[in-house]
């Protein structure tokens, strides 16, 4: 995938007594890993919580505000903000710490694209630390724990490499759990004939694609094709082509050499007018502007 991924460490939580914390809407996916202790999770519109031990993981989407806490019947509950905002050293305490920890990473993927892929992800998806998916975990969660509990130089460089390896992990058991009533980009994947496709969009996206064309690489009637790409994506397969032509776009906008003529004719327009409107839809500004707006912030003026 040519999604450019930005993995940021978050704060930990040290905790005891009896404690309840407020999260805010976010972007992006969560993953937290319950180093001491246990707690509660409760999601916003799930009426399920979700009671989580040491070596847990468990994995946010979807951006809805949520609640961690050792009992969710405390009525006084903390704001997020102001918890991590008084963090030291990276870890936030809650009455003294000692009796629970959690720490996590936030990941944020620039471009447009991920928020259609990762749509269709549960809002949480729990891992238990004795759960037969676990054992794939194993090796990178006994790392990612060490790593942050020793302190030792470089720890920030190894953790942001270790949570992503983690999150591809995750994602590989959210992807073998699915039956076949499930959808989303994830089972498409999976799916021999429109996996086919996908592939054949991603690794020729300057081609002159039709539909015709990519119901033939799926092996698939015209209208079949369509209906179950759209079923499974959420998208129809020539918005899903345009929706990656775009994400390609941005990224090879960003740099200086680029001209946007040259971009539109990387990524299969034949005109630029045509590449400008496309971009214009699906990234809601036009090429020149995008372009201005990341070089002004990659080269601040002196």
């Amino acid at each position: 995938m040519r999604m450019k991924l930005k993995a940021v460490v978050s704060k930990a939580l040290d905790a005891s007594g009896k404690w309840a914390i407020e999260f805010p809407p976010y972007e992006g996916i969560k993953l937290h890993v319950v180093l001491k202790g246990d707690c509660w999770l409760s999601i916003e519109g799930d009426p399920n919580p979700y009671h989580l031990n040491a070596g847990d993981c468990f994995l946010l989407s979807g951006g809805k505000p949520f609640v961690v806490a050792k009992d969710l019947r405390v009525q006084k509950r903390l704001r997020a903000e102001a918890v991590m905002g008084a963090a030291q050293n990276e870890v936030a305490t809650v009455n003294g710490g000692g009796d629970f920890f959690v720490v996590g990473a936030l990941f944020q993927f620039e471009g447009h694209l991920p928020a259609l892929l990762f749509s269709a992800l549960p809002a949480v998806l729990h891992i238990p630390e004795n759960s037969d998916q676990a054992a794939v975990l194993r090796w990178s969660l006994q790392r990612f724990i060490s790593e942050f509990r020793e302190q030792k130089p470089g720890q920030a460089l190894i953790l942001n490499h270790l949570a992503p390896i983690m999150l591809v992990q995750v994602l590989r058991i959210y992807s073998d759990s699915l039956d076949r009533n499930s959808t989303g980009w994830f089972v498409a994947l999976a799916n021999p004939k429109l996996s086919r496709v996908i592939e054949s969009i991603h690794t020729r996206y300057q081609h002159n694609w039709s539909l015709e064309e990519l119901a033939k690489v799926a092996g698939m009637s015209r209208s079949g094709f369509a209906l179950n790409f759209k079923k499974l994506v959420g998208t129809s397969p020539m918005d899903y082509l345009t929706h990656w032509r775009m994400q390609i776009a941005c990224e090879l906008l960003q740099s200086a050499s680029n001209s946007i003529s040259a971009v539109a004719n990387t990524v299969g327009y034949e005109s630029e007018s045509a590449f400008s409107v496309a971009f214009n839809k699906i990234v809601k500004c036009r090429p020149g502007i995008y372009q201005k707006s990341h070089r002004t912030l990659a080269h601040p003026a002196h």
